[in-house]
């Protein structure tokens, strides 16, 4: 895990080579961030069991056995769901066969291939542009189905408060917890000299990820950074990244 202060810092430190003091704020880094993360989340899930490595980057996001229950076998799947891995499982030993609407439709046209209770399939679809997404199983009599999914990755928030005097930073601790705010300082939702909640949530990445993070941040932050050498260091952790 990353956390999320160690990030910003370490971005400062390399972004600040040319003696801008600190070159962004933590505003512009959290608007950055999300799309940082999921560019990362990407590349690694483009990559997925590809290699052991990257099995083991993907690990922290693969959810095993999910219970989904069935109601006429129509089951809402997780918010974090974000693939299917392997193929969903009914009872213990029998699975599910993931099909396509028109592989559905013609299977069910033909009573040899029709779905049963040993041999079921399902389909992946929402119910009206409101719903969440859901999986349609057939026999509809199957009460659940077990799941095996890859989630979403947390999207990283780095909270904190300022002292309005010298302007040092305090960065807030993940988790939610309350925090006070002392006298004189001014937290990021506005809260002065009182009581707030971190909104802080960490990297769920690795410190080896940490150079292809603060490779992408600085590029999608347009920094350019003043020696050659530092930008080609930073190309060079995302190439060998690529490379694993």
């Amino acid at each position: 895990m990353l956390y999320a202060y160690q990030v910003y810092e370490t971005l400062l430190d390399v972004a600040r080579k040319d003696l801008r003091g600190r070159s962004l704020t933590p505003e512009e880094y959290n608007n950055v961030a999300p799309l940082v993360n999921e560019a990362v989340f990407s590349k690694y899930y483009s990559e997925f069991e590809s290699s052991g490595e990257n099995s083991e980057s993907m690990s922290a996001f693969k959810v095993l056995n999910e219970a989904i229950p069935l109601v006429a076998g129509v089951g809402t799947l997780p918010a974090r769901y974000y693939h299917i891995v392997g193929m969903p499982r009914y009872g213990t030993s029998v699975y599910v066969d993931l099909v396509s609407s028109m592989e559905h439709a013609k299977r069910e046209q033909d009573y040899l291939t029709k779905a049963t209770l040993t041999h079921p399939t399902c389909r992946l679809g929402i119910a009206n542009t409101a719903a969440d997404m859901t999986i349609y199983v057939t026999p509809t009599s199957i009460p659940a189905i077990f799941l095996d999914y890859i989630r979403t990755a947390d999207t990283p928030v780095l909270d904190y408060y300022v002292n309005d005097t010298t302007l040092n930073y305090t960065w807030m601790a993940s988790g939610g917890g309350v925090v006070a705010v002392p006298v004189g300082s001014t937290a990021m939702d506005g809260t002065a000299g009182g009581n707030t909640n971190s909104t802080t949530v960490d990297w769920e990445w690795d410190i080896e990820d940490l150079p292809l993070i603060i490779n992408l941040l600085l590029q999608y932050l347009g920094i350019q950074l003043p020696s050659p050498e530092l930008y080609e260091g930073g190309t060079l952790g995302e190439k060998k990244s690529d490379e694993q």
